[in-house]
């Protein structure tokens, strides 16, 4: 029930004319536009593309809410699509997903509990603090290997050391 009222807030706000509510919404329609034709592709591909249609969103002047909202819409035509080709080309594992969807569904309705709760201030700011310590973790990570390889521009060929 709760990830309805996001996915409705999220419809509501699409049907208005300007996307945030700041004058002109034309620009904000083009960088949203150009985002979930991003995420959309990252999303088919399994990488979380729905992380930068959420930054983009926001960044242009959505409530945090309506943000998710809209995001979780994306979330099942992209993920359907996705799924059927991932499962087509012989690339999913029903036996290792088990687990993460027995777990994943429980967190989803805590989240959105606890989500609806916060209120927006503390959830974008919650949201900016995961965004900075997975970016910190990637430099980290990205530090790591290039002390480790050096600045290898390409994949080892095969055969060659990793």
């Amino acid at each position: 029930m709760p990830g309805r009222v996001l996915a409705a807030a999220g419809c509501r706000k699409l049907r208005q004319r300007s996307c945030c509510g700041k004058g002109d919404g034309a620009v904000s329609w083009v960088w949203i536009a150009l985002a979930s034709v991003v995420s959309g592709g990252l999303g088919a591909m399994g990488l979380g593309g729905g992380g930068i249609l959420l930054l983009v969103l926001v960044w242009a002047g959505w409530p945090q809410l309506a943000a998710q909202g809209i995001n979780l819409l994306m979330i099942l035509p992209v993920g359907l699509l996705g799924l059927y080709f991932h499962r087509k080309n012989g690339l999913t594992d029903r036996e290792a997903a088990r687990p993460l969807l027995w777990g994943g569904l429980p967190g989803v309705g805590l989240g959105v509990l606890l989500g609806g709760h916060l209120g927006e201030d503390a959830l974008r700011t919650c949201f900016g603090v995961l965004i900075l310590l997975l970016a910190v973790r990637e430099l980290w990570l990205g530090v790591r290997a290039i002390r480790r390889d050096g600045w290898r521009l390409k994949a080892p060929a095969d055969g060659e050391e990793a």
